[in-house]
């Protein structure tokens, strides 16, 4: 399956859920994809952080969302409190 195939299959069920939903939270559409996407697709899907079990943008989330915006008017986003964030390193 090519990166094009699988972006078309997670885009398509951000817009048939889009239908329906219509608040911006991502993370309420993301694992709607995670979940009834094929695995395959999934994997272009950032994972939560390993330890503080928040999440991150990867650059195909940013896409998806900013074309989701194109079609159904709605920006999507990651809260805050959703949000990992990287401890920056002790010198």
């Amino acid at each position: 399956m090519t990166y094009e195939e699988k972006y078309k299959i997670l885009l398509g069920l951000m817009l048939e859920l889009g239908e329906y939903y219509k608040d911006d939270n991502w993370l309420f559409i993301k694992k709607y994809m995670v979940r009834y996407s094929n695995p395959e697709a999934g994997k272009l899907l950032s994972t939560r952080h390993f330890y503080t079990k928040k999440h991150t943008l990867n650059e195909n989330e940013t896409c998806l969302i900013n074309d989701y915006e194109k079609n159904t008017n709605i920006k999507l986003k990651l809260y805050e409190k959703d949000k990992h964030i990287e401890e920056k390193e002790k010198v």
